[in-house]
């Protein structure tokens, strides 16, 4: 049986860096699956479009914040990330995902997929403030996402485990992910 970690959290929250240090440090072999790896996938015209995802600036927003919309495009593009996903965990292969889940539905969808497999979702916190801060770093994000997100990427979701960015680093973090699920 597959063992998947999904990670969940804003942009700039450090999920990419605690997914790397699964992969290095686990004692197995783990697939990093990223969200941003399949929003790559899509043709260029789709970078800023209503069918796929929209980004947009909240008006009268100070500090800035971009407003993500998802498009029919955009949701089959995310569901079908879910359905490769599962494709891999049926392969016995374990995962690491790297995800931004916004839409009401993504977590159950996760949960329907994967029945059968040992899946724990990890909540990925950082302070709004340092969220900003690596946006900003980054310099390939769109100023004001992580703010938008922040109240919205772990509405309604249950976790088995959280990890705060802040406070530990992404090879602890993962020392604590990985001890807590046995991987």
């Amino acid at each position: 049986m597959a063992k998947i970690v999904i990670l969940n959290g804003t942009s700039s929250s450090g999920k990419t860096s605690l997914a790397r240090a699964i992969q290095r440090l686990a004692e197995g072999p783990v697939l990093r699956v990223s969200m941003d790896d399949f929003l790559e996938m899509m043709p260029p015209r789709f970078a800023n479009d209503d069918e796929a995802f929209s980004f947009r600036l909240v008006p009268d927003a100070a500090p800035a914040e971009v407003e993500i919309g998802t498009g029919s495009y955009g949701g089959a593009l995310m569901r079908g990330m879910r359905a490769s996903v599962a494709a891999l965990a049926d392969q016995d292969l374990d995962l690491v995902v790297d995800d931004v889940m916004l839409g009401a539905g993504d977590q159950a969808h996760y949960r329907e997929v994967l029945a059968g497999h040992a899946v724990a979702f990890v909540a990925v916190r950082c302070a709004l403030e340092t969220a900003e801060q690596r946006e900003r770093e980054r310099g390939d994000r769109d100023i004001g996402m992580a703010r938008w997100q922040f109240s919205r990427v772990h509405a309604g979701r249950d976790y088995d485990l959280e990890v705060s960015t802040d406070d530990v680093s992404p090879d602890d973090g993962a020392r604590l992910i990985l001890g807590a699920i046995g991987m």
